[in-house]
């Protein structure tokens, strides 16, 4: 029924932007906030990049390896719990956007090298905190402050 099509989807939407925020803390980019909408389920995690840029808007080589495995690590997680992912496509055009704005050029061949080790970092994050990323996948479905989900991954609660 679509009542079931609907827990699952927003269960699978938890999963993927749970993978987003745990990863994307763990890389040390401060969390601006997330939001699982009440209507779709449908979540989004934003995190503060716009600080790493230089003058010029460019992204360091270290930005660009954080938000690579911040950009798979939704996939990933789907991956892990679905064996494969559904959603995505928006976070590797962001990623794009991402390779796009590094101080120095980034080739055909080192983007995907970067993709593949952000995929292996993110899904080793995972498993290596897969207590923590559990509970926020708790927390998102429940709706639960930022700051509560910040104290799940620094392991103040759970």
């Amino acid at each position: 029924g679509g009542k079931e099509e609907g827990e699952a989807l927003r269960e699978r939407i938890c999963r993927h932007e749970a993978g987003h925020f745990l990863c994307g803390y763990l890389c040390g980019l401060p969390v601006k906030g997330y939001e699982v909408n009440g209507d779709t389920g449908v979540a989004c995690v934003e995190f503060h990049t716009g600080g790493n840029a230089d003058s010029k808007g460019e992204l360091s080589n270290d930005d660009i390896a954080a938000l690579a495995v911040v950009a798979m690590s939704g996939s990933v997680a789907e991956i892990m719990a679905y064996g494969k992912a559904s959603g995505g496509e928006n976070d590797l055009l962001e990623l794009q956007n991402c390779f796009r704005r590094s101080e120095e050029f980034i080739g055909a061949a080192k983007q995907q090298d970067l993709t593949r080790w952000g995929a292996l970092t993110s899904y080793n994050l995972i498993r290596t905190n897969l207590m923590r990323y559990e509970g926020l996948v708790e927390a998102f479905k429940e709706k639960r402050s930022l700051a509560e989900c910040v104290a799940i991954i620094e392991g103040s609660t759970c």
